[in-house]
């Protein structure tokens, strides 16, 4: 067993709620791209591919909303 400071514990929870908030907002920004067909083919290509990481536990590290707001921005 490992034990970490509470406040280590509360930044990592912390982090891993916005992370799924930031998720949940691509999913649903994607959703309806995908719905009106305005999606490319790359961009979907790619995002399929970062799932795919993802799902194997691998997938981008980001230090904050300005770095993933441009991660975005980039597909």
């Amino acid at each position: 067993m490992v034990a970490i400071p509470k406040q280590a514990f509360d930044a990592i929870v912390r982090r891993q709620d916005r992370t799924e908030a930031a998720l949940k907002h691509l999913a649903r920004t994607v959703k309806e791209l995908s719905q009106e067909e305005e999606l490319r083919p790359e961009v979907a290509k790619r995002l399929d591919r970062q799932s795919m990481l993802m799902d194997q536990g691998k997938g981008i590290y980001l230090k904050n909303m300005k770095e993933y707001r441009a991660f975005i921005r980039s597909l």
